[in-house]
């Protein structure tokens, strides 16, 4: 025995020169530096979504980790678990084992420690490093290279997809033997997906780029250990031995993401598809673990992937399995003792309630390297060791390893098999080439050898029966009750199932309240857009109210200017009408000069050189004064032509305003529109909200409902559990009952034993004892009867509560089927939204063209490096710093003319003084001369009124560059209107899809409330029910209990009057026996007759006269009875 229940030695990084010493010493280590790189990586995105604490989290992660991995390689011993997370104590509790287990030789180390605890335990480690530093505790650091890989593997992933969907089309028309071929080889591709590990190649990229359907026949010879038939031949007799009952259960521990886990989920939906197994439990990690292994996050993300595949059979299988979790057909599961250091033979100490959970199952099909390192205990065995053996007592039920190898340990080999392969390739077991499908053979027949207790159980209870059947009415009063126990067995069973169609109800309920109450969220998120929508609104009436109170005041200052304008036309052309004048006068003063200078200018054909000529020497002296005034008169043309300009900007500018009139009444009417819209969906929205009040009332009348149907439930299952407490008491009482009526029999059968003259005088008071027993025996009969017709009632009500709770749960499916229209309205609700990111796209089209309309503004005010330089913020601001630029030049150029003016004033004055000093005639010339000062004084008077119209001008520019802001800003608000009112359309689109779903919902709703009602009205038909099968069991106890006191009593008073019969009878033969005695006849003689002791007596009596020998004669024989009797009394006893 010692032989068999040593193990061998645990694989350590202690054996140089073993790939458990390479792995601890290379692989390890470089996983712990990609860890390390993969969060310096993410660096960015931490301080993106957490900001600064996100960065120091990531930091203390990271140096966490490098002191890992300087304890790793400097072989420090193992530190205890410092967080707090739930299994910490456990791992406590398993270094504490390893140190117990050391004798004394110090810590445990990374090296000498076991290698399967040591990597473990560096997992563990840099998942505690994550989750102690928040706000990256729920950061997975393998989650790229599983998403690489599963993208790699597209190739692999459509080739299998595209196959087992064209399988599943002729999967129906399959014989045995053509099903059996189909599940070896997906059993073979979820064997050779394992190849697919991270933690093996330590995050290097191992991806499957091509369909390994094509390769299958060919790696057939490197599956060294193949119990697929075995395999085959437990699915087929689990499925033959599948009741109505009791479901077949397949297990499956995954072992990595990407191509395998795919391969899995293909492996059990042919399972299921065939009808091989009713049910798939998979098996995953808690958290990330081994690089690659599969968690929560990964087994949805893959199958979402799939979904949203642009291939159609892989959506297609993406759906379908979807659809297997949501009715519960696949669970997934991730238990705390996958991601524990021990091996899975101490899973009945770590973790009983998950050992017996797995007992449950027909089948546990373990993937992968690591599970069959924990299979085994991860130890060195001898290659021929039997794999049941090497699993050292973990047999919760039948259960087969698929596995390539990529570790230094393997069992179940032939003999030479293992020593071959060494010789041919010394690295088989590490190299992943080779691969196994072992199973737990022993495991195998267990089933068989239930089949054949249950069969002998069967047996005895027959024989039981026919050996307890000493009475014919007993036998068939027995064989009644057998009758009575397998109807009330069936009865149980039927009742159990309804159970469970119960608690299948109650999920599907449940379900359903959290669909409505995902609907609710849903209905409050879109009450909260369109009080966002109200906000908005109301903030653009206002704006929109302002510039309208904005465009009334430009209006009327654009009456103002307008007038102003018109003054000073009239202005201008009454000083066009001066100069008119003044060329009059120039031509009166000619014909005057020619007069004065006795001259004929008409006679001559150059009178004005002829009058120059007269008048050099004056022309000379006034020469400059000419040069002037032919200046000032350039000058007056030039500010014509800027005063022309101005007319003309302003009239554009006039009728820019009257377009922009146009456009605000255009405005004005789209904002009426807007408000009676906004007033209708404040309606709308107003009815909305009551009848989603009214809904929710609803929804919570519903939930109370709900509740109490399931506290009646509750009560129905106790009262249930009540009835089979009292059966079994029943039960017990029967026996009770036959224990005692065999007991009975027996002391019949010792009272009839005794000799035969005492049967035959008790002969016929036995028989008429037996003959009253027989007549209860026959009521008891009719009693039965009678049980068996209310048994008959209540199977046929129970009929009636199945067909009903059938009813029940098409109701339910078609409950389900208005859930999954109301998914599709929310699909819609959906693309509604991505129409409006399309408008948001278009409002940034729009930003766009603004912004190019701004540097074209650049472009011809010159500003283009400027903007450069600024930016966009500063660009708005630059143009305007130019526009005041331009307007303080042109401000400069009037002070320049007004100096100009100013310096002709002072000539004027010293050719005045000039003048003053000369003749009579130039009198004249002086007073012509006035005339000219006084039209250039006017013309200054011009001048300064030009002036004063250039700061107007300037004004209105300011002015102008105002409103064309205030414009802008009314476009940009027109814009955002137009967008509110997209939104708003929208909005009405939306409100009436919510008005149809809301309609559909209380449609939904009014169903829902009429199956409560009539789901209710079965209950409390079901609990009436019940009650008067409560009322009728304990009624039928009663009655049972009653009788079975009649019959001890009777039982009693037999036992009573045959041992007074049999005092009588012992004391008649004593008296007897005493007085042929006393006559002297001989009492040995059987064929002494009574005749002659009573003639004897009677000679006697007249023999003796005396009566003194005949007294004492007969106290002797009064004595000697009373003593036999009191004899009897005692051996009775």
């Amino acid at each position: 025995m010692a032989a068999v229940t040593a193990l061998p030695v645990s694989l350590s990084g202690r054996f140089k020169g073993s790939f458990a010493y390479f792995t601890v010493k290379d692989r390890l280590p470089q996983i712990l530096t990609k860890v390390i790189d993969t969060l310096h990586r993410h660096k960015n995105e931490f301080f993106e979504e957490h900001g600064e604490k996100g960065v120091e989290a990531e930091k203390r992660a990271i140096s966490f980790l490098s002191k890992l991995r300087n304890e790793l390689q400097t072989d420090k011993p193992v530190t205890p678990l410092e967080d707090e997370l739930p299994d910490a104590a456990l791992w406590n509790q398993y270094l504490d084992y390893q140190r117990n287990v050391s004798n004394g030789n110090g810590e445990p180390s990374w090296f000498q420690s076991p290698w399967l605890f040591v990597e473990c335990y560096m997992y563990r480690r840099i998942h505690a490093a994550l989750a102690q530093n928040p706000p990256i505790d729920n950061f997975d650091v393998f989650k790229e290279g599983k998403a690489q890989n599963f993208f790699e593997s597209q190739e692999a992933v459509i080739a299998l997809c595209t196959y087992f969907q064209e399988l599943l089309k002729n999967i129906k028309d399959l014989d045995e033997k053509q099903l059996q071929e189909e599940l070896f080889k997906l059993l073979q591709v979820s064997l050779w997906g394992n190849k697919c590990d991270l933690s093996f190649s330590a995050g290097k990229a191992s991806s499957l780029k091509s369909s390994p359907l094509q390769s299958l026949e060919n790696m057939i010879p490197y599956i060294l250990v193949n119990d697929m038939e075995k395999l085959w031949s437990l699915l087929v007799n689990a499925k033959k031995r599948n009741t109505e009952n009791s479901n077949v259960r397949v297990d499956i521990i995954l072992d990595n993401a990407g191509f395998e886990l795919v391969s899995d989920l293909v492996l059990a939906d042919f399972l299921l598809s065939s009808k091989l197994a009713d049910e798939v439990h998979f098996h995953g990690k808690s958290i990330p673990w081994y690089v690659s292994d599969t968690t929560k996050h990964d087994f949805n993300w893959i199958i979402k992937q799939l979904q949203s595949a642009n291939h159609m059979w892989m959506s297609r299988c993406g759906i379908n399995w979807e659809g297997n979790l949501k009715k519960g057909a696949w669970v997934y599961r991730d238990h705390m003792f996958w991601t524990l250091p021990h091996d899975f033979s101490s899973m009945t100490e770590v973790a009983p309630d998950f050992y017996a959970d797995l007992q449950k199952s027909n089948l546990l099909l373990f993937k992968g390297d690591l599970n069959y390192r924990k299979l085994t205990g991860d130890r060195k065995w001898e290659y021929t060791v039997p794999f049941h053996q090497a699993l050292n007592k973990f047999h919760p039920a039948p259960l087969c390893s698929l596995r390539t190898l990529k570790s230094d340990t393997q069992v179940g080999l032939k003999p030479g098999q293992g020593e071959q392969l060494q010789a041919s390739e010394p690295e088989w077991m590490i190299s992943g080439k080779y691969g196994i499908e072992s199973h737990d053979h022993i495991l195998l027949d267990i089933p068989v050898a239930r089949e054949q207790m249950n069969h002998y159980r069967a047996a005895a209870e027959t024989a039981q029966s026919e050996l307890a059947a000493l009475s014919v009415k007993y036998d068939y009063a027995q064989s009644e009750l057998l009758e009575l126990r397998s109807r009330m067995v069936s009865k149980e069973a039927s009742f159990q199932e309804l159970k469970a169609e119960a608690e299948s109800y109650k999920e599907n309920n449940a379900r359903q309240m959290s669909r409505l109450l995902f609907l609710q969220t849903r209905i409050q998120e879109i009450e909260e857009e369109a009080r966002v929508l109200t906000t908005s609104k109301n903030q653009a009436d206002l704006t929109a109210q302002v510039a309208f109170k904005e465009n009334w005041e430009l209006k009327e200052e654009l009456h103002e200017q307008n007038a102003k304008l018109n003054k000073y036309l009239n202005e201008c052309e009454e000083s066009m009408t001066q100069t008119s004048k003044i060329s009059r006068k120039y031509e009166e003063l000619l014909t005057q000069l020619s007069a004065f200078l006795d001259t004929d200018i008409r006679e001559k054909e150059k009178p004005q050189e002829h009058l120059m000529s007269k008048v050099s020497e004056i022309c000379k002296e006034n020469l400059t004064l000419k040069d002037q005034v032919a200046a000032l008169q350039e000058a007056v043309n030039v500010h014509e032509m800027e005063s022309k300009a101005s007319r003309e900007t302003i009239m554009r500018l006039v009728s820019e305003v009257t377009k922009e009139q146009k456009k605000a009444a255009g405005y004005y009417q789209d904002m009426e529109k807007l408000r009676k819209d906004l007033d209708s969906a404040i309606i709308g929205r107003q009815s909305l909200e009551m009848e989603i009040k009214n809904l929710q009332d609803k929804l919570t009348a519903n939930q109370k409902a709900l509740d109490a149907s399931k506290r009646e439930l509750n009560n129905l299952k106790a009262s249930s559990r009540e009835l089979d407490g009292s059966l079994k008491s029943s039960r017990e009482e029967a026996r009770t009952a036959q224990s005692s009526l065999v007991a009975f029999k027996e002391q019949i059968a010792t009272l009839l034993s005794g000799g035969s003259a005492i049967v035959k005088l008790s002969e016929k008071a036995i028989v008429e004892r037996i003959q009253e027993i027989n007549c209860k025996e026959e009521s008891k009969e009719i009693m039965i009867s009678q049980l068996e017709t209310q048994i008959a009632e209540l199977t046929k009500t129970l009929e009636n509560q199945t067909r009903l709770y059938q009813e029940a749960l098409e109701k339910s499916r078609k409950a389900e089927k208005c859930s999954e229209t109301f998914q599709d309205q929310l699909k819609h609700l959906e693309e509604e939204l991505l129409s409006v990111d399309l408008m948001q796209d278009g409002l940034k089209l729009e930003k766009q063209k603004y912004l190019k309309f701004l540097e074209q503004l650049n472009e011809k005010m010159k500003l283009d490096s400027l903007a450069e330089e600024v930016g966009f913020d500063m660009n708005v601001d630059a143009i305007l710093a130019r526009v005041e630029q331009l307007v303080k030049l042109e401000g400069d150029a009037v002070i320049e003319n007004k100096t100009m003016a100013y310096s002709l004033r002072r000539k004027l004055k010293t050719q005045k003084e000039k003048l003053e000093s000369k003749e009579l005639h130039v009198n004249l010339l002086r007073q012509k001369i006035t005339q000219l000062e006084e039209e250039k004084q006017v013309r200054t008077a011009l001048a300064v009124e030009r002036d004063e119209a250039n700061v107007a001008v300037r004004k209105l520019h300011k002015m102008t560059e105002r409103l064309q802001k205030q414009l802008d800003l009314a476009r940009e608000t027109n814009t955002d209107l137009k967008a509110k009112l997209s939104e708003t359309n929208e909005l009405k689109i939306k409100t009436l899809e919510q008005n149809r779903t809301i309609e559909e919902l209380s449609k939904s709703q009014g169903k829902l409330e009429r199956m409560k009602e009539k789901a209710e009205k079965q209950l409390t038909s079901v609990k009436s029910e019940l009650l008067l099968k409560e009322r009728k069991a304990t009624e039928d106890k009663e009655k049972n209990k009653n009788m079975l006191e009649a019959v001890t009593n009777e039982m009693k008073v037999l036992k009573t009057a045959l041992a007074e019969l049999a005092k009588r009878e012992r004391q008649l033969a004593d008296f007897r026996d005493m007085v042929s005695r006393m006559l002297g006849l001989n009492v040995a003689s059987l064929a002494l007759p009574d005749y002659e002791i009573i003639t004897r007596l009677e000679e006697l009596i007249h023999s003796h006269q005396h009566h003194y020998f005949p007294c004492v004669c007969l106290k002797d024989m009064a004595r000697a009875p009373e003593e036999h009797s009191q004899r009897n009394i005692q051996l009775l006893h």
